[in-house]
């Protein structure tokens, strides 16, 4: 697994990220499909609204994740995802109400909880536990091509002062580089990508079709290398959604299906 591993909180079955797990107060993880209430094809614990998915369900199916994780409904930020590059700054919990047009989420407001749903894209998290700031992307082809993960680690160092060197990052299980096929006009967009040349986050996977795989955990990766983050403070799950049906929900290979959810959170400091 890479960098992560399979650890539950109370009843909840989790993916954590081993470069964050023995940080103080963070809160981080990866939910499955596993431990909730949705009926097929969602079942069990979809977490996405926009599915198709009775609300009632996601309704229950959120709640025992907050719960678990010791925090109210108020106190979770949501984004719309809209495939897109932008990161917003939130101090405040949204509820179910998303931040209109964000893809990332940044932080440095305790007791917050950071969420994001995915279903094959690639979840990204920052931590800077000296600034006490955090930051959540979601990036599919469009977003890494746009670097959203850089784009994250710039806004926390613009706003917050965030020394990339000290910061710890975690890229969650996504659609692996072997099962995500593309057509040319999406993989031409990643063949001068900075931080890509000279490697094979690009290769050819059918002659006759004209279709590449694409490693977007590899191009995540590269770019957050490039924003100064440290090899060894990065942890990447090789967990892949699309071949992994028991654990996880992947639109790429079911179609109308559920969501799995990131999260990140930061915990108050207690007094004394």
């Amino acid at each position: 697994m890479s960098g992560w591993r399979k650890q539950p909180i109370g009843d909840l079955p989790l993916y954590q990220a081993k470069t964050m797990a023995w940080l103080p107060r963070i809160t981080q993880g990866f939910t499955t499909r596993r431990g909730g209430i949705s009926a097929a094809p969602y079942d069990q614990l979809n977490l996405g609204s926009h599915v198709g998915d009775l609300p009632a369900s996601v309704q229950a199916n959120r709640r025992r994740v907050w719960t678990e994780l010791g925090f109210t409904e108020a106190q979770v930020v949501l984004a719309e995802q809209v495939h897109g590059d932008r990161v917003s700054v939130v101090t405040e919990g949204t509820g179910d109400l998303p931040v209109p047009g964000a893809d990332g989420l940044v932080t440095s407001t305790p007791n917050l909880l950071l969420m994001l749903f995915f279903a094959d894209c690639v979840p990204v998290y920052l931590v800077d536990p000296t600034r006490k700031v955090i930051g959540l992307a979601h990036a599919g082809w469009r977003g890494a091509a746009a670097n959203i993960a850089g784009k994250t680690m710039a806004l926390m160092t613009e706003e917050f002062g965030c020394l990339p060197s000290t910061c710890f990052a975690a890229i969650g299980p996504s659609i692996g580089g072997e099962s995500y096929e593309v057509g040319a006009e999406v993989a031409d967009q990643f063949r001068t990508l900075p931080g890509t040349r000279g490697t094979s986050v690009v290769t050819p996977r059918n002659e006759f079709t004209g279709t590449y795989s694409l490693n977007l955990r590899q191009i995540v990766f590269g770019q957050l290398l490039t924003a100064g983050l440290p090899a060894s403070a990065i942890a990447v799950c090789d967990e892949d959604t699309l071949r992994n049906k028991r654990d996880f929900f992947s639109y790429r290979r079911d179609g109308t299906t559920g969501r799995m959810a990131a999260f990140l959170g930061m915990k108050e400091t207690k007094a004394g």
